[in-house]
């Protein structure tokens, strides 16, 4: 069996990697999936550097101690996995060239196109044997603006637990949103204005703040001024689950992006059976077909946004269609089961 150092983010750990798979009320994740022995560089370092390495770490932050880490023993490793972990990955392969150094490294990057990430991908990418970059838009710049071949890019979907998302009920007497990542919730919230349809947001209004998604109750900025109908609150995977399936569709409300931000919410709301509005951003190119699993709304626009949210509201078999083909469309192709069996064979090539 392959084994493989893992570079993910613990900003959020523990949960550890290997504790993320079977948790009680919890999605699984595609990473305990992957056919390979994972050894994880995190707190626990269990990678056994020697004690002065050690006390060197203690004063660095987990990410330069990842990159360190994976210099020091990767090529103890059949390949290093930087999982949606852009700067160690990029610092990984940086140094690599520096010291003319052999790993084999697959990397899992989002969006490449940031000016920051771009300067170093293009310094970097000799060094990362694969990226994996699922959004069509961020591949062609890689490609296009960094010299990146083709033939090291990687194409796989964005999946899910079709498992633990799976519907329970028809829908019910509201909408929702959910999520942080480049969410306009004001044009939703303006779009609400002077209707009566409910609609719960499981996020903050203020998106832009780097702490979003662990605002408290007491700290809600502007979301008192919503009409009566939107209300805000995060939400567990369980309580967000149980949102959708009280929903009759779902609102992905974005700011113009090129990267394919909302994926995971739209792909939640599909497995759920429920369709989908979402603004016609570079980003999404080409998610779903209009009218089929979903509405297209320009970005930024509440009048064409609560056109399309009173389309489908006063509609409810259409949207019940939508989401149908929705599910239809997500359970076979995008299971975490594909994404671990797409990453493994990428492992394995490398």
């Amino acid at each position: 069996m392959m084994r493989v150092l893992v570079l993910a983010n613990t900003r959020f750990s523990p949960p550890y990697l290997d504790e993320l798979a079977g948790r009680p009320g919890e999605p699984r994740a595609w990473i305990s999936e992957v056919d390979a022995e994972l050894v994880p560089v995190d707190q626990r370092l269990l990678t056994d550097p020697p004690r002065r390495l050690r006390r060197l770490y203690a004063r660095l932050p987990m990410r330069a101690v990842q990159v360190l880490e994976a210099h020091r023993v990767g090529r103890s490793y059949d390949a290093v996995l930087c999982w949606s972990v852009a700067d160690v990955a990029l610092a990984l392969g940086t140094l690599l060239r520096l010291t003319h150094r052999r790993i084999r490294v697959v990397a899992l990057l989002t969006r490449v196109s940031e000016a920051k990430k771009a300067r170093l991908l293009r310094i970097a990418h000799p060094r990362i044997e694969r990226i994996i970059l699922p959004p069509a838009v961020q591949r062609e710049f890689a490609v296009r603006e960094l010299g990146v071949p083709p033939e090291k890019l990687v194409d796989l979907p964005w999946t899910l637990d079709s498992g633990f998302w799976r519907p329970t009920a028809s829908g019910g007497p509201l909408i929702s949103a959910a999520g942080g990542e480049m969410r306009d919730y004001r044009t939703l919230v303006r779009a609400l204005e002077g209707t009566s349809i409910p609609c719960h947001i499981a996020g903050v209004l203020d998106t832009a703040r780097p702490d979003w998604w662990n605002a408290s109750d007491d700290d809600r900025r502007d979301e008192q001024s919503a009409p009566s109908n939107v209300t805000f609150g995060t939400l567990t995977a369980s309580e967000l689950r149980r949102l959708y399936d009280r929903s009759r569709f779902v609102v992905v409300p974005l700011h113009p992006t090129d990267s394919d931000n909302g994926i995971t919410c739209m792909n939640e709301a599909w497995a759920m059976g429920r369709p989908v509005i979402v603004s016609a951003v570079a980003g999404q190119r080409d998610a779903f077909t209009h009218g089929v699993e979903g509405l297209w709304v320009p970005p930024g626009d509440p009048v064409a946004l609560r056109a399309a949210i009173l389309t489908l509201w006063s509609d409810p078999a259409r949207a019940a269609a939508m989401g149908a083909a929705g599910r239809a469309r997500v359970v076979p192709a995008r299971d975490h089961a594909v994404f671990a069996a797409g990453v493994g064979s990428v492992l394995r090539a490398v």
